[in-house]
């Protein structure tokens, strides 16, 4: 059973322990085979989360041993969990030692996480789910829900969180236990009433049950309630509400039964207007971490300044981040949320500096770059040339600025990014300022898209003065990058992200950049040796189905590294491998189906790197499925290119319902017969701009090979026989 292809109904006094096997970093890897499978084989050794409402300013975390994470800061005295900075840790016990036995979700689209564990004969199942929609609340949005990455603080509205606890006696003898919840603040714990504990100024936590004994320390209090004894078949029940918020209105009376408020919180995830059904697959674990991905992307989100900010994450990364927030956008545009997108490029356009240029973090000279491209492929998604006229200006300022930046790098002949783009920040595992390529390839990206989107503009002489731009500055990249070509130990010939030569680093270290330079980019022509070199020099340190040491952790795993270089496989005609490393994506991600940014491999340490849970790894995971189905090539509109052979067995269906691409919507079904032998595709094809062609692939999946061409206009039912 896996956290996303199973719902688990009802909570009661009588508790289901989930039939769900201990993954942790002791276990060994799953020997990689030609079979796709999703199956969590290689989760993180902790995890964390997220269980708040869409766009929620108060961003609760529940980690994998079921402990309630509140007010992550930087700047925090004590250290409350294994791998972030909170100031608030609450986390239920009984008096006797117990054993994890597993975590999962009520189902991918509601976030009521239960843990698992287990006391002997005594099973526990702890739920945690935040009260939805909130309690009714009128007063002043003024309470303090944490701080941002820049140490700001964070106001929003009040919130109560429930902690449900149910124990079954399973043995046949009575079970005697007392429940204690442990809390660990740089707040000192007080008696606020009966059954109630206040943590701070605005946090308070109420029961009730009886409490027996209260005793608190500096940074730890003990609440312990009457002793349970159970005969054998008994079950008990203990609840606990979270309360944040200064004025909060009162739980009290339903703390006695949580039953009410958890089927309220059920009937409000299930009925909430998130933009599921675009992306229908028949792999139920996929589809799960698919429903998931979106759900968690709308979780992170707020709304700042009266606009949509598309946040990567709770707690590190909470803010707007120029290179994930313009995948973040793309990926909602996919699921017909345009509308969104456009608000959140809105607020995106908000930090163009007055010399026309983007750069949240110094040294990021790429982002500039990065922003053409998110603004132009958006006026591409929706047909929109009018919207894109009136930003216009901005995509001036910003192809003239990196015109600057190339005039700025052009003062010493003798530099080694001469003529290119100064000394910058690489970021994706190598900090620092030095002559680099990062910066360089998304600077190339986004002055071709520019070109582009002039020349679809009509803008004809723009159009040819930028294109004799980005080919000068594409030229000088290929004079630099053929002087700095290395070979690795395999006998790969690749270009070093560094320029300044260091053989320290490991050579596919921060190549993010040149995996989004093939792909979204297309800087590079398939057949390019830069290319095939750089490619093949990753495949060659690939693990658990990942490429290893790209990134900040030493020798670890950047998860959704995976999707990048998935999207140059797939651009460069390996829809298998692009399927294959999909499974490998998803495998690294919790059994509650979202993942940390970096880890370890399986057995080889428990260190991580960055926020959880991490939505650019969400929308990466959503644009991956949505390429390997459908995905734009110039004119033309190429289907299933990377269409698992797993998912065209019999009985299976693969649908698209409105998904946006560069031509209009596009829905199509593809049905398999019962007996396997053939498949039925009903396609419409997008109405706004109809593609000059539209191709449909063959290769892996049909046990056929080659293409067949798709009339690009009106429904169409094309009979397919598959050869096994």
């Amino acid at each position: 059973m896996t956290a996303g292809s199973k719902k688990i109904q009802g909570l009661s006094a009588g508790v289901l322990l989930a039939a769900l096997a201990a993954i942790g970093c002791g276990g060994s890897g799953h020997r990689a085979d030609e079979t796709l499978t999703a199956d969590f084989r290689y989760a993180p050794c902790w995890w964390q989360s997220s269980i708040c409402l869409p766009d929620d300013r108060q961003k609760t975390l529940v980690g994998d041993d079921g402990s309630l994470l509140y007010d992550y800061t930087r700047n925090a005295r004590v250290s409350f969990g294994p791998y972030a900075d909170f100031i608030i840790r609450i986390q239920a016990g009984i008096q006797s030692r117990t054993e994890w036995a597993g975590q999962q979700l009520y189902s991918a689209r509601v976030p009521l996480v239960r843990t698992f564990k287990r006391a002997g004969a005594l099973e526990i199942t702890e739920e945690v789910f935040a009260l939805a929609p909130p309690l009714a609340w009128a007063g002043p949005d003024s309470f303090c829900l944490g701080t941002d990455i820049h140490g700001l603080p964070i106001y929003g509205p009040p919130r109560n969180d429930l902690l449900v606890i149910g124990y079954r006696n399973t043995g046949d003898e009575p079970v005697t236990f007392t429940t204690h919840l442990a809390v660990e603040s740089i707040h000192r714990a007080e008696r606020s009433g009966a059954g109630r504990f206040r943590v701070g100024e605005a946090t308070e936590i109420i029961t009730a049950a009886p409490v027996m004994t209260f005793r608190n320390w500096n940074n730890r209090a003990i609440v312990e309630l009457e002793p349970v004894r159970l005969a054998p078949g008994d079950t008990a029940l203990r609840c606990f509400a979270v309360a944040r918020g200064r004025t909060l209105p009162q739980v009290d009376s339903l703390v006695a039964d949580p039953f009410s408020l958890r089927s309220q919180a059920v009937s409000y995830w299930e009925g909430i207007d998130l933009p599921y059904g675009r992306i229908t697959v028949p792999d139920s674990t996929v589809q799960a971490v698919l429903e998931s991905s979106i759900r968690n992307i709308y979780q992170a989100r707020e709304i700042r300044n009266g606009l949509p900010a598309f946040q990567v994450g709770p707690s590190v990364y909470r803010g707007l981040w120029v290179v994930d927030g313009s995948f973040l956008l793309e990926a909602v545009t996919f699921l017909g949320r345009e509308a969104e997108a456009r608000s959140g490029i809105a607020y995106l356009l908000g930090f163009q500096r007055p010399d026309g240029s983007f750069m949240l973090m110094d040294g990021h000279w790429k982002e500039t770059g990065i922003v053409l491209w998110a603004v132009t492929r958006h006026a591409r998604l929706t047909g929109d040339r009018q919207w894109l006229e009136g930003v216009w200006p901005v995509v001036e300022r910003g192809f003239a600025a990196i015109a600057a930046m190339r005039r700025q790098a052009s003062t010493d002949p003798a530099a080694p990014n001469y003529g290119l783009i100064p000394a910058g920040f690489s970021d994706g595992g190598l900090s620092g300022s030095y002559p680099e390529y990062t910066n360089i390839y998304w600077s190339l990206a986004g002055m071709k898209a520019a070109a582009e989107a002039a020349r679809w503009l009509g803008r004809q002489e723009q159009a040819g003065s930028w294109q004799a731009e980005y080919d000068d500055f594409l030229a000088g990249f290929r004079e630099a990058a053929e002087r700095d070509v290395r070979t690795d130990s395999h006998g790969n010939r690749y270009v070093p992200i560094q320029m300044v030569e260091n053989d320290k680093i490991p050579p596919q270290k921060a190549q993010w950049a040149f995996l989004h330079a093939v792909f979204p980019g297309k800087v590079f022509e398939p057949e390019d040796p830069i290319l095939q070199g750089n490619l093949e020099m990753l495949a060659a340190v690939e693990r658990e189905g990942l490429v290893l040491d790209t990134g900040w952790l030493k020798d670890g795993l950047w998860n959704y590294f995976a999707s990048f270089y998935a999207h140059a496989l797939l651009w460069t005609g390996d829809g298998r491998k692009a399927a294959r490393t999909l499974y490998a994506f998803a495998n690294h991600a919790s059994p509650t189906l979202v993942w940390r940014e970096e880890q370890k491999p399986v057995g080889e340490g428990q260190a991580m790197v960055g926020d959880m849970p991490h939505n650019w790894a969400s929308a990466e995971f959503v644009r991956l499925v949505r390429h390997l189905l459908v995905i734009e090539r110039g004119g033309e509109l190429h289907l299933f290119e990377g269409l698992p052979a797993e998912w065209a067995g019999p009985g299976l269906v693969t649908r698209l319902d409105g998904v946006v691409t560069e031509f209009g919507k596009v829905s199509l079904e593809l049905r398999v017969a019962e007996d396997g032998r053939s498949a039925g595709l009903t396609f419409d094809p997008p109405e706004r701009t109809p593609p000059d062609k539209v191709v449909l692939h063959l290769d892996g999946w049909s046990g056929r090979e080659g293409v067949l061409e798709l009339a690009n206009t009106g429904r169409q039912t094309v009979r397919i026989e598959l050869a096994r």
